[in-house]
């Protein structure tokens, strides 16, 4: 081949991307209407509602540009003449310029003239969340959600009524979407696989809501046990609580942490002196219900009927938490025996986990058959029959104390937040809280042999950290990071812990580390301030909402 046939035969190849793109671009679409409005609905003030009409079907791209940063999302292949998108992810007190560029099959497209939409500031009532750590290339992208669950002042006491909302931060601490609702408390909340929120009320009314992005409801359910103020059009449940934790199911299905009461005689008066005299008790135990989206109860499995009803951890006499919702239910105090707080469902034999800090452990239970499998946690005041349930430790294996969130990893692992309040279990000696500290655990299960062997952790030697209440541990899955969130820390003004009473700083982080021993903080999010007192109480790592920086 001539170098002359050559250069043609490289034109001609060069051209012919353009000549084939030049035969398939279509007609562009005319675009009748594009409107750009604020979400209208008061509790997601971070949101706007983009609309845009055309004279053929298209799909949407908006551009967005907030005079620092630009970029542009497609919320979906949709095709149609008419197109309504919410748009999210924006940051506090911007200006925003939007256009609209609608694409038809065959390829042409069209550009909108541009709107603006101005974001309203932050609240004063809410905190600043302070980044301390940011390692933007060794971090699992996307944003991250989670409830601000108390604002205290100096002499502790909640200040307003009412204040714990849903919140969205990206990487560099900046809130660029928050829930707000004006007459209940958000305590635990989490994003739906179709991008819904799932939220549960605490205390007070009680119930599960489901959100869209924008604030408006979708469906809510309520338990009939001490509901009040029940809204219109929620869904009963049959059950005595909703608390703490919910999961949904394979079928489809709710998993949710219920609970019963049983007046149980002999019973114990104190947590320290094993000698002292013995009662007839009111006793909570928690149910774990599976729940129909449509209110009706399928099964339900009582910790009751599965462990020692005589067994009690640090904490099983307590009877502050649950005084208000069993006011008028029960004559008398309600101890809170179990307190379970987190559970994960494990597809392979379908089965149910589920952290029960007050008994210092964490519980696997047959969905088929309702038998307990195991028992992991500390072996002491175990009898039999239970205590042959025990996971034997293999090597160096810590113990857990008043845990949160039990989670999977990858690998098959079980992480949890070890909380480490008092760390031993009646009647013998607490830790004392000077020496006290928290970790992130990751225990790996061996059910053939019945063992259990500890393969990482995340403190105290990596730092020292305290929180005596609220916690989360989730595994990453791009980065195999750790985020952790240490929900409920009490200190004095110098940083050590500190007890109840004039001048605690109630303080809560959010960190992320590396799955490695010893780990490395690549992220990590502070909500402490000199005057109010901050917690959380789960954090999770979310893919990016719609395209958003």
């Amino acid at each position: 081949m001539t170098p002359l046939n050559l250069a043609k035969k490289v034109a001609l190849a060069a051209l012919l991307p353009l000549l084939l793109a030049a035969c398939s671009s279509g007609p562009a679409p005319t675009i009748g209407q594009a409107t750009l409005v604020p979400n209208p609905n008061p509790t997601v003030p971070l949101a706007a509602i983009l609309t845009v009409t055309t004279d053929t079907p298209a799909s949407l791209t908006v551009n967005i540009d907030d005079g620092e940063r630009q970029w542009s999302f497609s919320p979906s292949a949709e095709q149609s003449t008419r197109l309504e998108v919410p748009v999210i992810g924006l940051r506090a007190s911007r200006a925003h310029t939007m256009t609209a560029t609608v694409t038809a099959a065959g390829g042409g497209s069209a550009t909108s003239d541009p709107m603006t939409f101005e974001t309203p500031a932050i609240p004063d009532t809410f905190p600043v969340p302070k980044i301390t750590v940011r390692k933007p290339d060794a971090m699992e992208p996307g944003v991250t959600l989670f409830n601000i669950n108390g604002r205290w002042n100096a002499e502790g006491e909640s200040a307003p009524a009412i204040f714990a909302p849903a919140v969205i931060v990206n990487d560099m601490g900046e809130i660029i979407w928050y829930y707000l609702p004006e007459d209940h408390k958000i305590h635990d909340v989490r994003r739906m696989p179709d991008g819904n929120f799932i939220y549960e009320i605490w205390p007070g009314t009680g119930g599960l809501v489901e959100i869209d992005v924008l604030g408006n409801i979708q469906r809510r359910w309520h338990f009939t046990g001490t509901a009040e103020d029940i809204a219109e059009g929620s869904i009963p449940v049959e059950t005595g609580s909703f608390h703490h934790d919910f999961i949904d199911l394979p079928n489809g299905n709710f998993l949710v942490l219920s609970n019963e009461n049983r007046v149980i005689e002999n019973w114990y008066t104190s947590e320290t002196e094993a000698d002292a005299p013995r009662a007839t008790a009111n006793v909570l135990g928690d149910v774990i219900t599976e729940m129909t989206l449509d209110g009706d109860v399928v099964r339900e499995w009582k910790l009751h009927d599965l462990i020692d009803p005589y067994r009690i951890g640090y904490g099983s006499l307590g009877t502050g938490f649950w005084r208000n919702h069993y006011a008028d239910v029960v004559e008398g105090d309600a101890h809170d025996w179990t307190h379970a707080n987190a559970i994960i469902y494990e597809g392979k034999d379908n089965s149910f986990i589920v952290s029960v800090p007050y008994q210092d452990a964490v519980l696997k239970v047959s969905m088929d058959s309702g038998e307990l499998i195991w028992i992991l946690g500390n072996p002491d005041n175990w009898k039999a029959p239970w205590s042959e349930k025990l996971l034997k430790p293999v090597g160096d294996v810590e113990w857990s104390y008043k845990h949160h969130a039990i989670s999977h990893t990858e690998n098959g692992t079980y992480l949890l937040f070890d909380n480490g309040v008092s760390r031993s279990s009646p009647f013998d000696e607490k830790m004392e809280l000077v020496d006290s500290y928290s970790r992130a655990v990751e225990y790996s299960v061996n059910e053939e042999t019945m063992e259990v062997s500890q393969v990482w952790e995340y403190g105290p030697d990596d730092e020292h950290f305290y929180a005596r209440y609220l916690g989360d541990v989730d595994w990453q899955p791009q980065t195999d990071n750790i985020l952790i969130t240490a929900g409920g820390i009490e200190t004095d003004a110098d940083g050590n812990n500190a007890p109840r009473g004039p001048g605690l700083k109630r303080s809560a982080r959010l960190m992320e580390v590396t799955h490695e021993q010893p780990a490395e903080k690549v992220w990590e999010m502070r909500l402490q301030d000199d005057d109010l007192g901050w917690s959380i109480y789960r954090g999770d790592r979310l893919p990016p909402l719609y395209g958003e920086r």
